[in-house]
């Protein structure tokens, strides 16, 4: 195999499209209407395509995102998606090709991160990244859900005519939770609000519902609706796609009108907070159902860097040593000084390091979630007892890191 890659060219658009639906077992319908929301969201020059000479074989491609990290700053990262290698050509060295790429590209447009969900578990911690956020898959029947607290007024928006209330709220909120990202315009309109047929499973489209406090919007949830009757009764469902809240009254709002819709009795949110408050507003929490799952997948491309962009919840200072396969120039040891929670790090030389571990975990620790004893006993990290816990103090979050869309 002749294998070469580069990004690909506006005439090759349908080509990797093509093969993005091929590889996820999805149709593009005949009447294609999304050649310019593909354009509008994906810069050309952020693509990767394989090619075994003139055939393209492989893709990926990166979102320019700035994600939140501890201490509300906002830091560049390249949100990797769209990754494929056709089934004639696995295990050929494709997609090990593009990553390097990819990856490359990142790192000198000087993004720190990269990030992504990854579709397989097995296969991103190879290439550096490490599971960074979690995410609770949330079901409930909504009689049966007794909220202890009222919340305040709600009213249906048509969510394309009210795009920059809801981006108000969003922007009023995204850099107070790690792992949250930024969202352009262009964002809003081809990824959040863009509500095809054939992506409703029956659904109804996108309804959106707004919470105001004081007449302020502090709140909003998107939703769709799916009826079905039982033998006698209403069985439809609620799905949640996305809730937003600015405050404590606005989830409780945006919850209470959610499991109490007529007719449709079964709520279900895939992606909410692990932290989430609402089982503690319940009378009952067993009525609240959750399923724990693996989702953001960080990259840390730049250590130094990284690590002085957040802030950390307790003082002190840990020398590492870093090994990373993929990237071999971030290998060495590094040491982590931290001052009233602000961080300097520094490769350091000829030091004794307190602690070992690999790429990954340093992504699964950053956006402070990761749990560094646990991931101690499981083999990933060596050092001493105590260095384990100085790091556990200092990297975790005052809050969960959630992502809140999956890209």
């Amino acid at each position: 195999m002749s294998l070469i890659t580069r990004p690909i060219t506006g005439g090759e658009v349908a080509t990797f499209r093509g093969l993005l639906a091929r590889g996820f077992g999805f149709e593009i319908p005949e009447e294609d209407q999304e050649p310019d929301r593909f354009l509008a969201v994906t810069p050309l020059e952020r693509t990767v395509g394989a090619f075994d000479g003139n055939e393209m074989i492989g893709t990926l491609a990166a979102f320019p995102f700035d994600i939140a990290v501890p201490g509300g700053a906002a830091v560049a990262m390249a949100g990797t998606t769209m990754v494929t290698v056709q089934p004639t050509h696995r295990r050929r060295g494709a997609l090990t090709a593009m990553m390097r790429e990819h990856l490359d590209d990142a790192r000198a447009r000087a993004e720190p991160l990269a990030g992504l969900w990854a579709s397989e578990s097995v296969i991103y911690g190879r290439f550096g990244f490490g599971s960074a956020t979690e995410n609770d898959q949330v079901e409930m029947h909504g009689p049966r859900i007794d909220l202890l607290e009222e919340g305040g007024n709600l009213r249906f928006v048509a969510a394309e005519d009210s795009l920059d209330v809801l981006a108000g709220v969003y922007d009023s909120v995204w850099r107070h939770r790690p792992g949250m990202l930024s969202r352009t315009q262009a964002w809003w309109k081809n990824e959040i609000l863009f509500d095809p047929t054939r992506w409703r499973d029956g659904a109804s489209p996108l309804h959106a519902v707004l919470h105001e406090s004081y007449g302020i919007p502090d709140g909003y949830a998107l939703f769709r609706q799916k009826p079905e009757w039982g033998e006698a009764f209403p069985v439809g469902q609620v799905r949640v796609k996305e809730l937003i809240a600015a405050s404590d009254d606005a989830h409780t709002g945006l919850w209470r009108f959610l499991t109490s819709v007529d007719l449709f009795p079964e709520i279900r949110y895939s992606n909410a907070p692990v932290d989430d408050p609402l089982r503690w507003k319940v009378a009952d929490p067993r009525r609240v159902t959750r399923k724990r799952w693996d989702a953001l997948w960080l990259r840390v491309l730049d250590v130094p860097t990284a690590l002085a962009a957040r802030t950390y919840t307790a003082d002190g200072s840990v020398r590492f040593r870093l090994t990373d396969r993929f990237r071999q120039d971030n290998d060495g040891v590094y040491e982590l000084e931290v001052v009233e929670g602000s961080g300097v790090c520094e490769r350091v030389r000829g030091a004794e390091p307190d602690l070992s571990f690999d790429i990954d975990v340093l992504g699964g620790l950053y956006l402070g979630g990761g749990d560094a004893v646990s991931i101690a006993r499981g083999g990933r990290i060596e050092g001493s007892d105590e260095a384990v816990v100085r790091l556990q103090r200092m990297f975790r979050g005052d809050s969960q890191p959630w992502c809140e869309e999956i890209f």
